[in-house]
């Protein structure tokens, strides 16, 4: 019995050791790579501070570096914004299509009742009641593809 469920276990679950390797070992490069960026962006802050300082002065040159990386975060914030906008703007869409694509409150409480009726009834019954909700169904569109 145990060799069967050893056997399982390795169909059912096989694939979870790769996959948790290969996550951790995306997790691990994605912070190497955040890291090195970050200290690229900072050596080239410092870069063009020094830069600056020779031609306007260190406070002008901190100012300007200042501002345009302030420019730069709000572009972010804006851009970001404007798709999360976008994402919600799409997800009521779908929500409003998705309550047009319901029946009317009246319909939904003659379906929510029939489980009721069929309790204790014969077969011939449940069947005459499936075909009564089967017919209130596709009279108010369910399952049209339109």
């Amino acid at each position: 019995m145990l060799p069967l469920l050893r056997h399982l276990g390795i169909v059912a679950f096989g694939k979870v050791r790769p996959t948790a390797n290969k996550v951790g070992r995306s997790v691990m490069a994605g912070a190497i790579a955040g890291v090195l960026g970050l200290t690229t962006y900072v050596a080239l802050l410092l870069a063009l501070g020094f830069y600056l300082t020779s031609i306007i002065g260190p406070i002008y040159a901190a100012l300007a570096i200042a501002g345009l990386t302030a420019l730069c975060a709000i572009i972010v914030i804006v851009v970001v914004q404007s798709i999360n906008r976008r994402a919600e703007r799409r997800m009521e869409a779908r929500q409003r299509a998705a309550r047009a694509r319901l029946p009317d409150p009246m319909t939904l409480q003659l379906l929510a009742g029939v489980p009721a009726l069929m309790k204790g009834r014969s077969l011939l019954t449940a069947a005459a009641i499936a075909a009564v909700a089967y017919g209130v169904a596709k009279s108010q569109g369910v399952g049209d593809r339109n």
